[in-house]
């Protein structure tokens, strides 16, 4: 019998370590998961860098040296992005981001090597624009009489005063403030006063069919065909006209009544331009900057091109290292480095007027219903959405891509980039540059 009670007391014995090593073994499992897990929560949460681990020591410290640790973990993001494997060559690749947050250098690659920026030199185009002219300039078309009408007959000149507006796509309702106006016969002359007087053409380094001409807005097709289709129009509308004559410069006329004033937003021009990167409205936009100041300073004539003064008188910038030769980067000639567009990138920023059309209204962004345009294909997770806006650039034909833009990282902290790859399979570069997002907004 004591020898039962022995064995019975050993096996409660053992069933006891038993359980109390199994609750052990769940304690230390519980905290070996939790640790980790509470920790990325609290990482991320805190910015994900390495400022999420501060003491209350730490605390005090102050923001700059806050923000150099942000700098440091994203510089070592960076430095690693660039040194995982990737089937592109990355010599072929340059790349520049600053924190603009910080105001701090975060890091370089080959970004001094001139490189073909493609489309994303309409950043170019529409930031000098708005510096230029300012952000509430507008183009303008007018209709004017300069006698009084009687019996449907007008006796004195009906004026067409027109910029070189390319969101302008028909004549009709200029005609008909005409009409409204009850004018049924011109006795007088029909004026049509351009800004523009000959065709919007690619530049010649570059393929002709890339601006085509029927797709071509109505005043940026030339005189000839404004002249056409203003006959056309009036024939339509019932009204005898003598052949329309074309004007062209600074014109001031006596008018005696205006019939019709209208404005567009040089920012409605911008917006899809950026965002669709359209290089109709790009390279139109950019030979409006100097028709405006040759039509309305005073005088015409050849002028320094509103492109070098820009550069010159806000950035610094001796654009005798680079070739620009349009506002649309259709020509495959032209060569920036990501230094420049970074710092173009950096002067918009520090512009507040600027800074609001690019970020609010033109620049395209992931996961925008309106303002998705080049990036329609690409960056869908919801990661991107509300943090990167940038534009896009790509000539197929020579194997260039760019992008760059401004992503706004989980740490809090904006960031200006800008990154082009050459001699490379576009599609390739592009999720490079993608992925280059992700680190940027991780």
């Amino acid at each position: 019998m004591p020898d039962m009670a022995k064995k019975k007391s050993k096996r409660r014995l053992k069933v006891w370590v038993k359980v109390v090593l199994w609750c052990c073994t769940l304690v230390i499992g519980a905290w070996i998961l939790w640790w980790p897990i509470s920790t990325l929560k609290d990482y991320w949460n805190k910015g994900g860098d390495a400022c999420g681990y501060r003491t209350e020591g730490e605390e005090a410290k102050s923001d700059a040296l806050v923000c150099v640790s942000a700098d440091s973990l994203m510089q070592v993001k960076l430095a690693r992005f660039v040194a995982q494997p990737t089937r592109l060559d990355t010599s072929d690749i340059a790349l520049s981001v600053w924190d603009l947050s910080a105001q701090t250098n975060v890091f370089q690659w080959h970004d001094q090597e001139l490189m073909v920026p493609a489309s994303s030199l309409k950043l170019l185009t529409a930031i000098s624009a708005m510096k230029r002219l300012g952000t509430e300039h507008c183009y303008r078309e007018r209709v004017m009489i300069t006698g009084d009408v009687s019996g449907g007959v007008l006796e004195g000149d009906a004026i067409f005063q027109a910029d070189d507006n390319p969101m302008v796509e028909s004549l009709d309702e200029y005609v008909a403030a005409l009409k409204r106006a009850g004018i049924r016969e011109i006795r007088g002359r029909m004026v049509l006063n351009l800004m523009r007087p000959d065709t919007l053409r690619a530049h010649h380094t570059a393929s002709f069919w890339d601006i085509p001409y029927n797709r071509t807005p109505i005043l940026l097709k030339g005189a000839p065909r404004v002249v056409q289709e203003m006959r056309m129009m009036l024939r339509n509308a019932g009204i005898e006209s003598p052949r329309p004559v074309v004007e062209e410069g600074v014109r001031i006329y006596a008018a005696k009544k205006i019939l019709l004033d209208k404005t567009t937003k040089m920012r409605d021009v911008i917006a899809p331009m950026l965002i669709h990167s359209s290089n109709i409205k790009a390279d139109a936009l950019h030979y409006h900057i100097l028709n405006y100041q040759n039509r309305y300073t005073g005088s015409i004539g050849q002028r320094e091109c509103h492109v070098d003064v820009f550069l010159r008188e806000n950035l610094g910038y001796d654009t005798s290292r680079f070739t620009l030769n349009d506002g649309s980067g259709l020509s495959p000639e032209n060569m920036v480095s990501a230094d420049f567009l970074l710092e173009l990138l950096k002067y918009a920023w520090n512009e507040p007027e600027i800074k609001d059309v690019l970020i609010n209204e033109a620049l395209a962004t992931p996961g925008h219903p309106t303002r998705r345009g080049s990036l329609v294909s690409r960056m869908r997770s919801p990661l991107y959405q509300d943090r990167i806006f940038c534009k896009t650039g790509t000539l197929t034909s020579i194997g260039a891509s760019s992008l760059c833009g401004y992503a706004h990282g989980r740490n809090g902290h904006w960031y200006a980039f800008a990154i082009i790859n050459r001699d490379s399979p576009v599609e390739e570069s592009r999720l490079y540059q993608d992925l280059l997002c992700k680190v940027l907004v991780k």
